[in-house]
Protein backbone atom coordinates (compact mmCIF):
# COMPACT_ATOMS: atom_id res chain seq x y z
CA UNK A 1 0.00 0.00 0.00
CA UNK A 2 1.24 3.27 -0.64
CA UNK A 3 1.53 6.49 1.20
CA UNK A 4 -1.59 8.79 0.44
CA UNK A 5 -1.18 11.06 -2.34
CA UNK A 6 -3.05 13.70 -0.18
CA UNK A 7 -0.43 13.72 2.18
CA UNK A 8 1.24 17.22 3.25
CA UNK A 9 4.92 17.42 2.22
CA UNK A 10 7.16 19.63 3.84
CA UNK A 11 7.92 21.83 0.66
CA UNK A 12 4.20 22.36 0.72
CA UNK A 13 4.10 23.38 4.25
CA UNK A 14 6.80 25.84 3.58
CA UNK A 15 4.77 27.07 1.12
CA UNK A 16 1.72 27.18 3.15
CA UNK A 17 3.99 29.34 6.09
CA UNK A 18 5.12 31.35 3.08
CA UNK A 19 1.53 32.40 2.11
CA UNK A 20 0.82 32.99 5.55
CA UNK A 21 4.37 35.06 5.84
CA UNK A 22 3.22 37.13 2.74
CA UNK A 23 6.74 36.51 1.00
CA UNK A 24 5.38 33.44 -0.85
CA UNK A 25 6.31 33.90 -5.15
CA UNK A 26 3.58 33.82 -7.54
CA UNK A 27 3.74 32.15 -11.18
CA UNK A 28 2.27 33.92 -13.98
CA UNK A 29 -1.14 31.48 -13.44
CA UNK A 30 -1.38 32.68 -9.76
CA UNK A 31 -0.45 30.09 -8.03
CA UNK A 32 2.11 30.16 -5.16
CA UNK A 33 5.26 28.69 -4.61
CA UNK A 34 8.02 28.97 -2.12
CA UNK A 35 10.23 31.71 -1.77
CA UNK A 36 13.82 31.06 -3.37
CA UNK A 37 16.04 33.87 -2.19
CA UNK A 38 17.86 32.94 0.57
CA UNK A 39 16.72 35.19 3.34
CA UNK A 40 12.75 34.73 2.97
CA UNK A 41 13.26 31.02 2.37
CA UNK A 42 15.65 30.30 5.86
CA UNK A 43 12.28 32.77 7.29
CA UNK A 44 10.25 30.26 6.17
CA UNK A 45 11.89 27.19 7.31
CA UNK A 46 12.67 28.55 10.56
CA UNK A 47 8.27 28.73 11.23
CA UNK A 48 8.56 25.26 9.98
CA UNK A 49 10.79 23.82 12.19
CA UNK A 50 9.21 26.23 15.21
CA UNK A 51 5.83 24.68 14.24
CA UNK A 52 7.07 21.36 14.26
CA UNK A 53 9.05 21.26 17.51
CA UNK A 54 6.00 23.10 18.93
CA UNK A 55 3.63 20.16 18.10
CA UNK A 56 6.49 17.45 19.30
CA UNK A 57 6.94 19.54 22.65
CA UNK A 58 2.91 19.23 23.01
CA UNK A 59 3.04 15.66 23.35
CA UNK A 60 0.76 13.90 25.94
CA UNK A 61 1.97 12.33 29.09
CA UNK A 62 2.52 9.31 27.68
CA UNK A 63 4.86 10.52 24.90
CA UNK A 64 3.90 10.59 21.29
CA UNK A 65 3.76 6.80 19.70
CA UNK A 66 4.72 8.21 16.15
CA UNK A 67 8.08 8.80 17.33
CA UNK A 68 8.65 5.48 18.46
CA UNK A 69 10.87 3.63 16.02
CA UNK A 70 12.61 0.45 15.21
CA UNK A 71 16.12 0.44 13.81
CA UNK A 72 16.74 -2.53 11.48
CA UNK A 73 20.81 -3.42 10.90
CA UNK A 74 21.49 -5.84 8.19
CA UNK A 75 25.22 -7.20 8.61
CA UNK A 76 27.54 -7.60 5.82
CA UNK A 77 30.00 -9.69 6.26
CA UNK A 78 33.59 -8.53 4.93
CA UNK A 79 35.19 -10.27 2.35
CA UNK A 80 38.88 -9.59 2.26
CA UNK A 81 41.94 -10.28 0.16
CA UNK A 82 45.00 -9.14 -1.47
CA UNK A 83 45.74 -7.57 -5.08
CA UNK A 84 47.45 -9.67 -7.42
CA UNK A 85 47.73 -6.46 -9.47
CA UNK A 86 47.53 -3.00 -8.97
CA UNK A 87 47.23 0.32 -10.48
CA UNK A 88 46.20 3.60 -9.38
CA UNK A 89 42.86 3.10 -10.61
CA UNK A 90 42.45 -0.88 -9.97
CA UNK A 91 42.66 -3.79 -7.89
CA UNK A 92 42.70 -7.33 -9.26
CA UNK A 93 41.91 -10.14 -6.91
CA UNK A 94 42.31 -13.30 -9.06
CA UNK A 95 40.83 -15.78 -6.26
CA UNK A 96 37.56 -13.84 -6.77
CA UNK A 97 36.95 -14.55 -10.30
CA UNK A 98 33.64 -16.36 -11.13
CA UNK A 99 32.59 -15.90 -7.72
CA UNK A 100 30.92 -12.55 -7.80
CA UNK A 101 28.34 -10.99 -11.33
CA UNK A 102 29.84 -7.75 -12.76
CA UNK A 103 28.80 -5.09 -11.28
CA UNK A 104 28.36 -6.33 -7.80
CA UNK A 105 30.64 -4.44 -5.46
CA UNK A 106 29.97 -1.47 -7.46
CA UNK A 107 29.47 1.70 -5.02
CA UNK A 108 30.51 0.15 -2.07
CA UNK A 109 34.08 1.17 0.06
CA UNK A 110 37.13 -1.22 -0.25
CA UNK A 111 39.65 -0.18 2.14
CA UNK A 112 43.31 -1.11 2.12
CA UNK A 113 44.07 -2.62 5.53
CA UNK A 114 47.74 -3.32 5.10
CA UNK A 115 50.49 -2.73 2.65
CA UNK A 116 50.64 -0.05 0.37
CA UNK A 117 47.99 2.59 0.91
CA UNK A 118 47.38 1.47 4.20
CA UNK A 119 44.21 3.03 6.17
CA UNK A 120 43.42 4.70 2.47
CA UNK A 121 39.81 3.50 0.86
CA UNK A 122 38.32 4.04 -2.83
CA UNK A 123 34.20 3.59 -3.99
CA UNK A 124 34.42 1.17 -6.76
CA UNK A 125 32.79 2.40 -9.65
CA UNK A 126 33.04 -0.92 -11.45
CA UNK A 127 33.42 -4.75 -10.68
CA UNK A 128 34.51 -7.40 -13.37
CA UNK A 129 33.21 -10.53 -12.10
CA UNK A 130 35.12 -12.84 -14.37
CA UNK A 131 38.60 -11.43 -13.61
CA UNK A 132 37.91 -10.00 -9.88
CA UNK A 133 39.21 -6.40 -11.11
CA UNK A 134 37.40 -3.73 -8.42
CA UNK A 135 37.64 -0.16 -10.64
CA UNK A 136 37.77 3.25 -8.84
CA UNK A 137 38.01 5.91 -10.82
CA UNK A 138 38.88 8.69 -8.16
CA UNK A 139 42.13 6.36 -6.77
CA UNK A 140 42.41 5.64 -3.48
CA UNK A 141 41.74 8.36 -0.95
CA UNK A 142 45.41 9.09 -0.17
CA UNK A 143 46.56 8.94 -3.62
CA UNK A 144 48.92 6.16 -3.40
CA UNK A 145 48.98 3.35 -5.90
CA UNK A 146 48.62 0.32 -4.57
CA UNK A 147 50.26 -2.87 -5.35
CA UNK A 148 50.66 -6.67 -4.81
CA UNK A 149 51.18 -6.06 -1.40
CA UNK A 150 47.91 -4.06 -0.19
CA UNK A 151 45.81 -6.12 1.49
CA UNK A 152 41.96 -5.13 1.42
CA UNK A 153 38.59 -5.26 2.93
CA UNK A 154 34.69 -4.56 1.45
CA UNK A 155 31.53 -4.99 2.64
CA UNK A 156 28.17 -5.23 0.52
CA UNK A 157 26.48 -2.64 2.22
CA UNK A 158 26.38 1.35 2.19
CA UNK A 159 25.55 1.24 5.88
CA UNK A 160 28.97 0.08 6.92
CA UNK A 161 31.77 2.41 7.93
CA UNK A 162 34.93 2.35 6.67
CA UNK A 163 34.44 -1.04 5.57
CA UNK A 164 33.96 -2.25 8.43
CA UNK A 165 31.29 -5.20 8.97
CA UNK A 166 31.50 -4.22 12.98
CA UNK A 167 29.90 -0.48 12.28
CA UNK A 168 27.12 0.56 11.06
CA UNK A 169 25.17 3.87 10.39
CA UNK A 170 21.91 4.51 12.30
CA UNK A 171 18.90 6.51 10.40
CA UNK A 172 19.20 10.07 10.56
CA UNK A 173 16.16 10.27 12.56
CA UNK A 174 18.15 8.51 15.23
CA UNK A 175 18.97 10.69 18.33
CA UNK A 176 20.85 8.97 20.69
CA UNK A 177 17.74 7.55 22.71
CA UNK A 178 17.42 3.85 22.85
CA UNK A 179 13.81 2.75 24.20
CA UNK A 180 14.31 -1.55 24.65
CA UNK A 181 16.64 -4.33 24.13
CA UNK A 182 18.59 -5.08 20.59
CA UNK A 183 17.97 -8.65 19.04
CA UNK A 184 17.65 -10.27 16.12
CA UNK A 185 14.70 -10.18 14.07
CA UNK A 186 12.14 -12.96 13.50
CA UNK A 187 13.26 -15.96 11.81
CA UNK A 188 16.58 -15.66 12.46
CA UNK A 189 17.20 -18.49 14.85
CA UNK A 190 20.18 -17.80 17.05
CA UNK A 191 20.21 -18.76 21.12
CA UNK A 192 22.75 -15.72 21.20
CA UNK A 193 21.87 -12.84 23.25
CA UNK A 194 23.14 -9.23 22.25
CA UNK A 195 23.56 -6.67 25.10
CA UNK A 196 23.86 -2.78 25.15
CA UNK A 197 27.34 -2.05 26.57
CA UNK A 198 29.38 1.16 26.28
CA UNK A 199 31.26 1.51 23.83
CA UNK A 200 34.50 1.74 25.28
CA UNK A 201 34.36 -2.03 26.31
CA UNK A 202 34.38 -3.08 22.81
CA UNK A 203 37.18 -0.62 21.68
CA UNK A 204 38.92 -2.27 24.68
CA UNK A 205 37.70 -5.76 23.55
CA UNK A 206 38.93 -4.80 20.02
CA UNK A 207 42.15 -3.37 20.86
CA UNK A 208 44.48 -5.91 20.67
CA UNK A 209 42.19 -8.19 18.04
CA UNK A 210 39.16 -8.08 16.17
CA UNK A 211 36.91 -11.34 16.48
CA UNK A 212 34.50 -12.47 13.90
CA UNK A 213 31.47 -14.57 14.98
CA UNK A 214 27.95 -13.99 16.38
CA UNK A 215 27.79 -10.69 18.44
CA UNK A 216 27.38 -10.47 22.04
CA UNK A 217 27.98 -6.40 22.64
CA UNK A 218 26.37 -3.60 20.66
CA UNK A 219 26.80 -0.12 21.60
CA UNK A 220 25.68 3.48 19.80
CA UNK A 221 28.07 6.62 19.76
CA UNK A 222 28.41 9.81 17.84
CA UNK A 223 29.70 8.74 14.03
CA UNK A 224 32.84 11.10 14.01
CA UNK A 225 32.02 12.01 9.77
CA UNK A 226 35.12 12.88 7.34
CA UNK A 227 33.07 13.05 4.45
CA UNK A 228 31.83 16.69 4.81
CA UNK A 229 28.27 15.39 3.23
CA UNK A 230 27.35 13.17 6.43
CA UNK A 231 29.21 16.13 8.53
CA UNK A 232 26.15 18.27 7.75
CA UNK A 233 23.63 15.90 9.85
CA UNK A 234 24.58 15.18 13.62
CA UNK A 235 24.72 10.76 12.48
CA UNK A 236 25.25 8.05 14.97
CA UNK A 237 26.98 4.91 14.03
CA UNK A 238 26.44 0.97 16.35
CA UNK A 239 29.51 -1.21 16.18
CA UNK A 240 29.14 -4.78 17.29
CA UNK A 241 31.50 -7.02 19.08
CA UNK A 242 32.47 -9.81 17.38
CA UNK A 243 32.24 -8.34 13.83
CA UNK A 244 29.63 -10.21 12.57
CA UNK A 245 30.20 -13.43 10.49
CA UNK A 246 26.97 -13.70 8.60
CA UNK A 247 24.26 -11.61 6.89
CA UNK A 248 21.94 -11.67 9.84
CA UNK A 249 19.31 -8.82 10.68
CA UNK A 250 19.03 -7.16 14.19
CA UNK A 251 16.69 -4.45 15.52
CA UNK A 252 15.92 -2.36 18.19
CA UNK A 253 13.55 0.20 18.98
CA UNK A 254 14.46 4.29 19.62
CA UNK A 255 12.92 7.52 19.99
CA UNK A 256 12.85 9.44 16.71
CA UNK A 257 15.06 12.82 16.33
CA UNK A 258 13.94 15.93 14.45
CA UNK A 259 16.85 17.55 12.78
CA UNK A 260 15.14 20.38 11.12
CA UNK A 261 13.87 20.95 7.58
CA UNK A 262 16.33 21.24 5.04
CA UNK A 263 15.52 23.31 1.80
CA UNK A 264 17.96 25.37 -0.11
CA UNK A 265 16.22 27.60 -3.22
CA UNK A 266 17.86 29.81 -6.18
CA UNK A 267 17.74 31.09 -9.74
CA UNK A 268 19.58 29.11 -12.27
CA UNK A 269 22.39 31.13 -13.98
CA UNK A 270 22.10 28.53 -16.77
CA UNK A 271 20.28 25.08 -17.08
CA UNK A 272 20.37 22.25 -19.60
CA UNK A 273 19.05 18.74 -20.24
CA UNK A 274 21.45 17.44 -17.50
CA UNK A 275 22.70 20.91 -15.13
CA UNK A 276 21.76 23.61 -13.43
CA UNK A 277 24.12 25.82 -11.94
CA UNK A 278 23.63 28.32 -9.62
CA UNK A 279 27.06 30.37 -8.53
CA UNK A 280 25.78 31.64 -5.55
CA UNK A 281 25.19 27.37 -4.34
CA UNK A 282 29.34 27.82 -3.54
CA UNK A 283 28.50 29.78 -0.64
CA UNK A 284 25.89 26.92 1.06
CA UNK A 285 27.82 24.06 -0.27
CA UNK A 286 31.39 24.82 -1.52
CA UNK A 287 32.52 21.00 -1.13
CA UNK A 288 32.08 19.04 -4.61
CA UNK A 289 29.53 15.92 -4.33
CA UNK A 290 28.01 17.61 -0.68
CA UNK A 291 24.37 17.40 -2.58
CA UNK A 292 24.80 14.14 -4.41
CA UNK A 293 21.74 11.95 -3.77
CA UNK A 294 19.49 15.12 -3.14
CA UNK A 295 16.74 16.30 -5.45
CA UNK A 296 16.35 19.26 -7.63
CA UNK A 297 12.68 20.26 -8.81
CA UNK A 298 12.00 23.40 -10.69
CA UNK A 299 9.57 25.59 -8.90
CA UNK A 300 9.06 28.55 -11.87
CA UNK A 301 10.22 29.23 -15.48
CA UNK A 302 11.21 26.76 -18.06
CA UNK A 303 10.98 23.42 -16.97
CA UNK A 304 8.27 23.99 -13.98
CA UNK A 305 7.22 20.97 -12.33
CA UNK A 306 10.44 18.47 -13.63
CA UNK A 307 12.68 17.00 -11.22
CA UNK A 308 15.41 14.19 -10.65
CA UNK A 309 18.02 13.47 -8.48
CA UNK A 310 21.32 14.67 -8.00
CA UNK A 311 24.45 12.42 -9.33
CA UNK A 312 27.26 14.56 -9.12
CA UNK A 313 27.77 18.61 -7.76
CA UNK A 314 30.93 21.01 -7.96
CA UNK A 315 30.78 23.23 -5.36
CA UNK A 316 32.88 26.02 -6.83
CA UNK A 317 30.68 26.46 -9.79
CA UNK A 318 27.46 25.57 -8.25
CA UNK A 319 26.83 23.19 -10.50
CA UNK A 320 24.15 20.59 -10.30
CA UNK A 321 24.11 17.37 -12.34
CA UNK A 322 21.15 15.22 -13.45
CA UNK A 323 20.71 11.86 -15.39
CA UNK A 324 17.85 13.47 -16.60
CA UNK A 325 14.54 15.56 -15.66
CA UNK A 326 11.30 13.53 -14.81
CA UNK A 327 7.80 14.49 -14.81
CA UNK A 328 5.64 16.18 -11.83
CA UNK A 329 4.48 12.26 -12.03
CA UNK A 330 7.64 10.83 -11.94
CA UNK A 331 7.22 9.40 -15.51
CA UNK A 332 10.51 9.80 -17.76
CA UNK A 333 10.49 13.09 -20.46
CA UNK A 334 10.21 16.16 -17.93
CA UNK A 335 11.00 19.35 -19.82
CA UNK A 336 14.49 20.89 -20.02
CA UNK A 337 14.63 23.72 -17.54
CA UNK A 338 16.39 27.28 -18.69
CA UNK A 339 18.52 29.76 -17.52
CA UNK A 340 16.41 32.20 -14.72
CA UNK A 341 14.15 29.37 -14.12
CA UNK A 342 13.37 28.80 -9.93
CA UNK A 343 14.62 25.62 -8.04
CA UNK A 344 14.62 24.28 -4.95
CA UNK A 345 16.95 21.73 -3.57
CA UNK A 346 15.80 19.18 -0.37
CA UNK A 347 17.22 15.72 0.58
CA UNK A 348 14.44 13.12 -0.87
CA UNK A 349 11.42 13.72 -2.57
CA UNK A 350 8.69 13.46 -1.51
CA UNK A 351 9.73 14.98 1.67
CA UNK A 352 7.69 14.90 4.76
CA UNK A 353 7.17 15.54 8.06
CA UNK A 354 8.04 13.20 10.70
CA UNK A 355 4.76 12.73 12.42
CA UNK A 356 2.71 10.82 9.26
CA UNK A 357 -0.11 12.42 7.51
CA UNK A 358 -2.96 11.79 10.51
CA UNK A 359 -0.91 14.60 11.74
CA UNK A 360 -0.99 16.91 8.93
CA UNK A 361 -4.06 19.04 10.26
CA UNK A 362 -1.78 19.57 13.89
CA UNK A 363 1.17 20.08 12.19
CA UNK A 364 0.13 22.62 9.31
CA UNK A 365 -1.92 24.56 12.07
CA UNK A 366 1.14 24.39 14.50
CA UNK A 367 3.14 25.91 11.84
CA UNK A 368 1.26 28.96 11.33
CA UNK A 369 0.71 29.21 14.98
CA UNK A 370 4.19 29.28 14.83
CA UNK A 371 4.58 32.43 12.28
CA UNK A 372 1.77 34.03 15.16
CA UNK A 373 3.62 33.10 18.26
CA UNK A 374 7.46 33.43 17.14
CA UNK A 375 6.72 36.71 14.63
CA UNK A 376 8.72 39.84 14.92
CA UNK A 377 5.53 42.08 14.16
CA UNK A 378 1.65 42.33 14.84
CA UNK A 379 0.27 41.68 11.59
CA UNK A 380 -1.63 38.09 12.93
CA UNK A 381 -4.60 37.71 14.94
CA UNK A 382 -3.65 34.77 16.33
CA UNK A 383 -6.25 32.86 14.77
CA UNK A 384 -4.13 29.81 14.02
CA UNK A 385 -2.60 29.68 17.31
CA UNK A 386 -6.09 29.60 18.61
CA UNK A 387 -7.51 26.61 16.45
CA UNK A 388 -3.83 24.57 17.07
CA UNK A 389 -4.44 24.87 20.90
CA UNK A 390 -7.66 24.59 21.08
CA UNK A 391 -8.80 21.73 18.64
CA UNK A 392 -6.08 20.41 16.62
CA UNK A 393 -3.81 19.87 19.30
CA UNK A 394 -6.29 17.99 21.38
CA UNK A 395 -7.58 15.92 18.43
CA UNK A 396 -3.81 14.89 17.80
CA UNK A 397 -3.99 13.37 21.59
CA UNK A 398 -6.90 11.50 20.77
CA UNK A 399 -5.26 10.16 18.23
CA UNK A 400 -2.18 9.03 19.91
CA UNK A 401 -4.32 7.74 22.25
CA UNK A 402 -6.23 5.66 19.88
CA UNK A 403 -2.93 3.96 18.42
CA UNK A 404 -1.97 2.61 22.34
CA UNK A 405 -3.03 -1.46 22.34
CA UNK A 406 -6.60 -2.06 23.20
CA UNK A 407 -7.88 -3.19 26.52
CA UNK A 408 -11.01 -4.96 27.41
CA UNK A 409 -13.14 -2.19 30.41
CA UNK A 410 -15.55 -0.26 30.92
CA UNK A 411 -15.93 3.16 28.28
CA UNK A 412 -16.63 5.83 30.96
CA UNK A 413 -15.82 8.72 28.96
CA UNK A 414 -16.64 10.35 25.63
CA UNK A 415 -14.92 11.87 22.89
CA UNK A 416 -16.14 15.14 23.66
CA UNK A 417 -15.63 14.94 27.67
CA UNK A 418 -11.84 13.37 27.11
CA UNK A 419 -11.63 16.75 24.32
CA UNK A 420 -12.50 18.86 27.35
CA UNK A 421 -9.75 16.93 29.38
CA UNK A 422 -6.79 17.35 27.36
CA UNK A 423 -7.84 21.39 26.47
CA UNK A 424 -8.30 21.84 30.21
CA UNK A 425 -4.92 20.43 30.97
CA UNK A 426 -3.08 22.46 27.70
CA UNK A 427 -4.55 25.83 28.75
CA UNK A 428 -2.92 25.38 32.26
CA UNK A 429 0.34 25.39 30.58
CA UNK A 430 -0.18 27.65 27.36
CA UNK A 431 -1.56 31.08 27.56
CA UNK A 432 -3.88 31.06 24.04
Amino acid sequence: MGIPTTALTLDQLTRKVAEKLAVAGYRSDGTPYIPVDAFNLEKCVEKVNQGINLFIDGAPKEGWRWMRRMATVTFAPAVTGTATSADATSITDSDLAGTYDDDYWNGYTLKITDGTGEDETATVTDYTGATGVFTFSGGLSGGTTPDTTSEYRICHSTDVIDADPARYMLPTDFGGEVLGKIGYAAETNHSTLIQWTDESVIRQRRATTVQTGYPIYAAIRPYQPTSSVIASGRRWEIIFDPAPSAADVVEFPYLLYFDGVQLYGGTADSASATTVVDATLSTWFPKDDDLNGWYCEILNGTGRGSYAAVTDYTGASGTVTVADWLAPDGDAGGTDPGAACEFVLMPVRPYYHPAGFAYDGAIEAACLAACEIYGQDQMFDGHYSELYYKRKLPEAHLKNARMAPRRLGKMTDGPRQARERMWNSITTDHDV
